[in-house]
């Protein structure tokens, strides 16, 4: 009797203990598969950015586009910076409008944006002459490296791009007008 009860102790023992060994093989096959999931996940190493293409500065006045040499005096007239191909990447924009004479109507308006949409800004000429509207767009952005900067052609104006790094950049855009 004692020896069946030892047979039976001894068989009770070899299934505990194969009862362990296979749920902690089934906790390392776990670990393993879970392992296996994160590392075959795609990761950001091709993560980039593209900074906008501008294209050009238009004027709106009463409702109808007009010709940057040909702005109404005392008459509001909104300015659209107008990108031929939009930015991607890019979680922040800040734009400071300003002109070279107070006489434009314009002396300085900012705003944000954390769209890629065309920016506008709005103002009213004080006197005729001729002017120049400036446009600083300051960027932030996150990538593995820094953007390239575009090349683009502004009419009677220009478009300079300066990539400061992997974070952020600039781009300063002139348009000249002329206000009768």
């Amino acid at each position: 009797m004692i020896v069946v009860s030892l047979k039976m102790i001894i068989f009770a023992s070899k299934l505990i203990n194969l009862y362990v060994m296979t749920k902690n093989l089934f906790v390392l096959f776990a670990l393993l598969a879970s392992g296996v999931l994160v590392c075959s996940c795609d990761s950001d190493d091709n993560y980039s950015v593209s900074l906008p293409v501008y294209q050009d500065v238009v004027f709106i006045q009463g409702g109808v586009q007009v010709s940057s040499r040909n702005i109404a005096v005392g008459r509001p007239v909104t300015a659209t910076l107008v990108q031929g191909k939009k930015g991607d990447g890019i979680y922040r924009y800040s734009y400071l409008w300003r002109s070279d004479d107070a006489n434009s109507g314009l002396v300085v308006f900012s705003q944000d944006k954390t769209d890629n949409a065309d920016v506008s800004c709005t103002f009213t000429p004080a006197a005729a002459g001729s002017y120049v509207l400036t446009v600083e767009v300051d960027y932030n952005y996150s990538g593995n490296k820094a953007p390239k900067a575009p090349k683009c052609e502004i009419a009677d104006g220009t478009a300079v791009y300066s990539v400061a790094g992997d974070l952020y950049g600039k781009a300063t855009i002139t348009k000249n007008f002329t206000v009768k």
